[in-house]
């Protein structure tokens, strides 16, 4: 406003009044086409800024020289200019604008100047230090920034890891009431249960197969069993067993379980294995391991009713936060996927949206992971599927150790997979086996 106000305040020439006219007419056009570039490519801004810059530069160089050169009072723009720039692109792109205004500035009039060349230097020297002093404020307030950003970061870390382990204090209140819940089942049902069911398959014997009756005492057996594993698993979750852990490489662990995974019910399911080979060995319990995939797989083969593919995946990824390495083992299926609302809570005990369920697979697999220093990642979609990753971190003393110590494995045939021989090939990624 005040550029546009100075010339028809001072007496500028016709020409110079014309000039003047245009050159602003021309500034403001392409300080619009930069606007447009930068809304229509916003992550070119720090370049779009340094070519605006060289321009703008041109332009007071030019607006200078024709309003008087030396004698002008727009040679103040060239502070604005720096300072700008210095402020925006910190120390040395505000020194650079400061360095060009300073090599430009004494050719905006005829020499000798028609100032004292020391008011000459004077300016000059005040472009620098504008352009020293902006920047060196600017500087400082970017390291400012970024320091925050920092503690900020730490801070929400702190955070997350206090909301852990305020789960972790949560989950460990529940677990007792849990046990104590257990001891008490335990006592009271299974002893009589077992006579119940002892007493059945004495009537059941005393009965001709082709009785009628014989189908309700099977029922009633089934159910007595479904009984008897609710009380199990409640007994395992509450007291679960202390981990034996030997080396092994947990792609073993997993052929293992897909060999023992019922498919009964699941019909029309394809089995995908991608296992990266090389895999360090880890100190595991290979059976709680094993017992911990089961229920993951054995809730994604229920999730795919209607069939789908079923893929088991190993590989060495970085552990949260940068802590050194882990082994991930994903599970990831094609079902009916996990509501929302409903993902916070299937690692609770007795949580369940089966019709039969017990709410203790999930519990009891997390418990084992945790028990091995792991935790496990769930991804998923309503109606497109589920993703749990085991994520077991590498311990530094067994990076080496253990990998020498590992099993490999390969694949089997139609009948399930068979443990190698240390000399034989490990499995190979992405092999397929439809059950």
């Amino acid at each position: 406003m005040w550029g546009t106000v100075h010339p028809l305040d001072h007496p500028f020439d016709h020409e110079a009044h014309r000039q003047v006219t245009w050159l602003f007419a021309i500034f403001a056009g392409y300080s619009g086409l930069l606007y447009v570039v930068n809304a229509l490519s916003p992550g070119r801004l720090p370049l779009l800024y340094r070519i605006a810059m060289v321009l703008d530069l041109a332009f007071i160089f030019v607006l200078v020289r024709i309003t008087g050169g030396m004698t002008s009072s727009f040679y103040l723009a060239f502070y604005v200019l720096i300072a700008l720039h210095a402020f925006y692109f910190g120390l040395l792109t505000g020194g650079v604008a400061a360095l060009l205004a300073s090599l430009l500035y004494p050719f905006v009039d005829s020499w000798p100047p028609p100032i004292g060349l020391s008011d000459l230097g004077l300016r000059v020297g005040f472009f620098l230090l504008v352009g020293l002093c902006m920047g060196g404020l600017a500087e400082r307030e970017r390291r400012e920034r970024r320091l925050v950003e920092y503690l900020n970061h730490e801070l929400q870390e702190k955070q997350l890891r206090l909301t852990e382990a305020q789960e972790q204090m949560i989950r460990s209140d529940r677990l007792a009431t849990v046990g104590e819940l257990a001891a008490g089942l335990a006592h009271d049902l299974r002893n009589p249960l077992a006579g119940v069911s002892g007493a059945l398959h004495v009537l059941a014997d005393q009965l001709p197969k082709a009785d009628p009756r014989q189908a309700v005492l099977t029922e009633v057996q089934s159910q007595i069993a479904r009984m008897n594993k609710t009380l199990t698993d409640l007994l395992w979750h509450a007291r679960p067993p202390t981990p034996q852990c030997v080396p092994v490489t947990p792609s073993e662990v997993v052929e293992q379980t897909l060999w023992f995974l019922p498919m009964a019910s699941g019909l029309g399911i394809e089995i995908v294995k991608r296992f990266q080979p090389g895999l360090p060995a880890l100190r595991l319990d290979p059976n709680l391991l094993h017992q911990a995939l089961l229920n993951i797989l054995i809730n994604a083969r229920q999730a795919m009713a209607n069939g789908g593919q079923l893929t088991v995946s190993t590989r060495l990824r970085e552990n949260l936060g940068g802590k050194g390495e882990a082994v991930e083992i994903a599970v990831s299926d094609t079902g009916v996927g996990i509501l929302e609302e409903h993902r916070s809570r299937i690692f609770q005990p007795f949580f369940t949206t089966k019709a039969r369920g017990t709410g203790l697979g999930l519990a009891i697999a997390a418990r084992i992971v945790e028990q091995h220093g792991g935790r496990i990642e769930v991804e998923s979609d309503a109606g497109q599927g589920t993703t749990f990753r085991i994520v077991l971190p590498v311990a530094a003393e067994d990076r080496d150790t253990a990998r020498a110590a590992a099993r490999p494995i390969t694949q089997g045939d139609d009948r399930g997979p068979t443990i190698s021989a240390p000399d034989r090939p490990m499995a190979t990624p992405g092999h397929r086996n439809a059950r």
